[in-house]
């Protein structure tokens, strides 16, 4: 039986500008928002036909998705369980509109269906309890909102390849960034919307395009270059992204 390992999330507190600007493990988090993020603002577009737009980002670390979304001119609240990188945030918000506040995704202080969409990307795998974090931003969603979520599968390909592959290959990779009992098998996920009366939209795969220059470059010298690619496939055996509409 493999050795429940304990989350370190007090890692995220220590990045400062390294959220924006590293060649280190923190640089797959942009390479995955720069797949990921235009993918969410293209489908809030088509989904969401109306101005003043209202999205909680839960999670919102240094601000990738935030101040993304704040440059479609959306009303974003970013919340987080570490005031140091909601500073980061902030700092780099050339909007200056994204309300960045302390919260703990297991008890939201917003009211009942108060935002059109919710957000939680790179979240649900470093909670205690992700069923609790996706009742609350259930709760906090609009009927006919929509929330948009991104994690890992459980399975052996994922401990082998997002886990270990990272501690091997990726320079200054922390011991526990991730910890596979976590991860959130796509089923599981689906059932979770259904019971919380949500109905799962679209699901597509979250990869590193590994047929490429800087792959290879992070395989031989542990380090990310900002032109390292993510793309949204079929498959969904490591990381996935996907959506699912509150019922009325």
């Amino acid at each position: 039986m493999l050795k429940k390992y304990q989350i370190n999330n007090e890692i995220y507190k220590q990045m400062g500008d390294e959220w924006y600007v590293s060649d280190n493990y923190v640089a797959l988090l942009r390479a995955e928002a720069r797949a990921r993020n235009p993918w969410v603002s293209k489908k809030i577009i088509e989904l969401i036909k109306k101005e003043d737009v209202t999205v909680l980002d839960v999670g919102c670390g240094g601000g990738l998705l935030a101040n993304d979304l704040a440059k479609m001119n959306y009303k974003v609240t970013g919340v987080d369980i570490h005031q140091e990188v909601l500073n980061v945030g902030k700092k780099y918000d050339s909007t200056g509109s994204v309300k960045y506040l302390y919260a703990d995704a297991h008890a939201l202080p917003f009211p009942d269906a108060c935002f059109d969409v919710v957000c939680i990307l790179d979240v649900l795998e470093h909670v205690d309890n992700y069923i609790q974090v996706l009742n609350e931003c259930v709760r906090c969603l609009k009927n006919g909102g929509y929330i948009f979520y991104h994690t890992f599968n459980r399975n052996i390909f994922s401990l082998l390849f997002v886990i270990k592959g990272m501690e091997i290959f990726v320079k200054n990779t922390p011991k526990n960034l991730h910890v596979h009992h976590l991860f959130i098998k796509p089923k599981e996920i689906k059932e979770v919307f259904k019971e919380l009366n949500c109905k799962s939209k679209e699901i597509k795969g979250l990869n590193p395009k590994i047929f490429s220059r800087e792959f290879m470059k992070l395989i031989l010298k542990g380090e990310i270059d900002e032109k390292f690619e993510f793309e949204l496939t079929n498959s969904l055996i490591a990381g996935y992204i996907g959506y699912a509409e509150k019922l009325n």
